[in-house]
């Protein structure tokens, strides 16, 4: 009996130390967190980036000098993934931005649905794949891939028979969609600077089809089909009327840098330049600004506009305050000549809203709604974000 259980024992004592031994050549992978990422140790890979929502908000009671309540939030995650060994480089990229104001009451479905607004939506992401030929600059192949999240509509357009309220859309998932590829050069002397140039890069923008001519016809309630409200108008994108897909054939150069400038502020700074050789289906009528009579007109513009580049330039300071709270200010400027965005919608005379809420005039007293100018996005909020 005593030798049976100093068996047990002994049996048990060989299976542990066998057991442990194990554990030690079965290691898993370990995660090294360095002030600019995450590293994987033993590993090629760094991981690193920032997520985080912010807000602001404004609040009146019986304020005398006037205002409106306002509340305003901000997701924001901007993820990287860079693989390095020997020559070979691989870096990934994600930013989405994705944010709502509230200008009033939004206390009933109706009123939410009037002001309650999107402000910023983008979802973009890029992977690059470098083979180095000297110190720091690598032959490479790029493709980016950007859109929304959720559709985007203009308030502007009021019914005016028992004073309905529609919206209509001006963009939503993949209507823009745009995808570009192309090789290039990539110089990285850095980790938190990447300098992209592509001599031959192709462009493609994709736009979900419009109703035949961008239908205005009105139904019994005074209001336009359905279609109009739904349906996106691809020349706010640099399309042909009529066009659901725009190909081009330009050049590329993009910029990033990215970096904490000092401590617990860290920038990222992102510039993209494209500039097209040939483009197949490029908008060529495009509004007209008249300074004299704060009022816009058609014009027809050469072919040699399609040259002039899309500029993109985003800009995301993170302001570290303790562990989990965090400010963000960020700023987009983007230039894009041969797209429309919207101007003021007062009549020039009146000041009032005409029956489709767009009453800017041109010469000849025909209704616009845009014409090509820099376009610019701010926001700054305190909120919780997790960087690493």
């Amino acid at each position: 009996m005593k030798k049976t259980v100093l068996l047990s024992m002994l049996l048990m004592i060989i299976a542990t130390a066998i057991a442990q031994d194990s554990t030690h050549v079965k290691k898993r992978p370990t995660f090294v967190l360095g002030g600019d990422g995450i590293y994987v140790r033993d590993s090629t890979w760094k991981i690193g980036g920032y997520i985080g929502v912010s807000v602001s908000q404004t609040a009146l009671y019986q304020w005398g000098p006037g205002g409106n309540n306002n509340f305003a939030f901000l997701l924001n995650a901007s993820l990287y993934a860079n693989y390095k060994k020997g020559k070979i480089i691989w870096d990934n990229s994600l930013d989405a931005k994705w944010g709502m104001v509230a200008n009033g009451l939004i206390r009933s479905k109706a009123l939410a649905k009037s002001n309650l607004q999107k402000n910023i939506d983008v979802f973009a992401i890029k992977t690059s794949l470098g083979y180095e030929v000297s110190k720091s600059l690598y032959v490479s192949a790029r493709l980016g891939f950007e859109t929304q999240i959720t559709p985007s509509y203009d308030y502007s357009l009021t019914d005016t028979k028992n004073g309905a309220f529609r919206r209509y859309t001006v963009s939503k998932f993949a209507a823009p969609a745009v995808l570009t590829l192309g090789p290039g050069l990539t110089y990285k002397p850095k980790d938190y600077f990447t300098l992209f140039f592509s001599p031959v890069e192709g462009k493609m923008t994709f736009v979900t089809k419009d109703s035949p001519g961008r239908d205005t016809t009105h139904i019994n309630d005074t209001t336009f089909t359905d279609a109009y409200y739904s349906n996106v108008d691809e020349t706010r994108f640099g399309l042909k009327r009529g066009s659901s897909f725009m190909g081009e054939l330009g050049w590329e150069l993009d910029l990033l840098f990215q970096k904490d400038i000092v401590k617990n502020v860290s920038w990222k700074s992102h510039l993209n330049v494209f500039g097209a050789y040939m483009n197949a289906s490029y908008n060529t009528i495009l509004p007209k600004y008249y300074a004299d009579q704060d009022s816009v007109g058609a014009m027809n513009i050469s072919e040699n506009t399609k040259h002039i580049p899309v500029v993109k330039w985003e800009n995301d300071l993170v302001f570290k305050v303790n562990k989990w709270l965090s400010a963000t200010l960020s700023a987009k400027f983007v230039y894009q000549y041969n797209a429309q965005v919207p101007i003021d919608v007062r009549n020039n005379d009146t000041g009032k809203k005409g029956p489709d809420g767009i009453t800017d005039k041109d010469k000849l007293g025909n209704t616009v709604k845009g014409f090509s100018k820099l376009q610019i996005f701010e926001q700054f909020g305190l909120g919780i974000s997790v960087k690493f």
